[in-house]
């Protein structure tokens, strides 16, 4: 495979940093504190992981006769620990400068991710987007020295997640992001409340 050399040859140094056997959460999570530590920002770190993942899980199918629920599996927890560690990093970001989101109660709203499609039932493929719906506990305001609303915060960490992951940059996107799944699909907001 043309993709595989490719991968190879670029990724050659970081191929060792992926230990053997079927990626999972942990070892992906793993894997890009590794990149990491060697220098990489995070956006960086989970697109070579991606592409070590898919080098891995190519050799898995071809070589071992990996089952299709095995690589489905591998493409879910790279979705999954992709998602967990760039919204941490989102809310990280957006939260420096605008405060934590916070009730009518001083509680801090929640904000959940949902996966739809493929990734809701992890069956996602090497070439599968991942349909999101994003979605927020109740209005609010942050407490930082420049407050936004709960609604303008979370859609701040929507388009951070889009930066993170769905932009494409030298080493390539993690995962191409549709959210037309959401309640209004396209023509509603990118996130709503539970209320919404």
């Amino acid at each position: 495979s043309r993709f595989v050399q490719r991968i190879r040859r670029r990724y050659a140094d970081e191929l060792k940093l992926l230990p053997p056997g079927l990626p999972d959460t942990l070892t992906l999570t793993a894997l890009v504190q590794r990149l990491r530590d060697g220098g990489r920002e995070l956006p960086s770190a989970l697109r070579v992981t991606r592409q070590l993942c898919l080098e891995r899980l190519a050799c898995l199918d071809i070589e071992t006769g990996a089952s299709l629920e095995q690589v489905t599996a591998g493409m879910t927890d790279l979705a999954e620990c992709s998602l967990e560690l760039a919204l941490a990093q989102a809310l990280a970001d957006v939260e420096a400068v605008h405060g934590a989101p916070m009730d009518r109660d001083g509680r801090r709203i929640e904000f959940w991710i949902g996966g739809m499609g493929k990734l809701g039932a992890r069956e996602l493929n090497v070439s599968s987007d991942i349909d999101l719906i994003y979605v927020y506990e109740d209005e609010g305001e942050t407490q930082g020295p420049q407050p936004l609303s709960a609604h303008e915060f979370f859609d701040r960490i929507a388009k951070r997640l889009y930066a993170l992951i769905g932009e494409i940059t030298d080493d390539g996107f993690v995962f191409r992001m549709d959210l037309a799944l959401r309640p209004n699909g396209n023509s509603g907001p990118t996130v709503a409340s539970l209320p919404m």
